[in-house]
């Protein structure tokens, strides 16, 4: 005597998730990487458009003001770089010298992508439960703009080596961490108003 086939309370096949590909679908035809999976929020890896930084901006005075900062904060960052370079090269340090040009290049880059994202960024987002918008990415910009004239100031007239070098990280995080929440999906659109 055969045992009966038992009824099971969960669906063996559940149906294709909206926008899923089959088994058999060529990876050609796949719509989902992985990228787009891990890190949704993440178009593609540090890219941005050199337009971002441009000061055309057809007499809009407040895109003038945050790319005027946003391109002051990358030359100041980047002419740091370049003295801190300089300046293992001239104490021959090699092996710090190198290790110093490429984070330079990379750090420019880096820092190039997170000032678009900020400088691009509409919309309202939650952040610790406050609502964060343009008017408070602006003032960040300026704030970035101000911290890193006042870096290469105290780098000419004796903010020291770890103070500089301590504001450098701080202001690194700040400019990362501006960029990672100007990623996020706005929680209602811009308003044209």
């Amino acid at each position: 005597m055969a045992a009966p086939q038992q009824q099971h309370a969960f669906p063996t096949e559940l149906p294709a998730r909206p926008g899923a590909t089959t088994h058999n679908t060529s990876p050609q035809t796949h719509n989902s990487s992985f990228k787009s999976r891990a890190c949704p929020n993440m178009r593609s890896c540090w890219s941005f458009s050199l337009s971002s930084f441009s000061l055309r901006t057809g007499g809009d005075q407040a895109l003038f003001a945050r790319r005027l900062c946003m391109l002051v904060t990358l030359v100041i960052r980047t002419a740091i770089s370049i003295l801190s370079c300089v300046s293992y090269a001239g104490y021959r340090r090699w092996v710090s010298f190198a290790i110093n040009v490429v984070l330079a290049i990379l750090g420019f880059f880096f820092i190039a992508w997170c000032l678009a994202v900020i400088g691009e960024a509409r919309g309202w987002r939650k952040v610790l439960g406050l609502r964060v918008g343009r008017w408070h990415f602006d003032i960040f910009l300026i704030f970035a703009a101000l911290a890193h004239i006042g870096i290469l100031i105290g780098w000419f007239f004796g903010l020291g080596n770890a103070g500089a070098t301590g504001t450098w990280m701080i202001m690194w995080l700040l400019i990362f961490g501006a960029a990672w929440v100007a990623t996020w999906q706005p929680d209602e659109p811009a308003s044209q108003v």
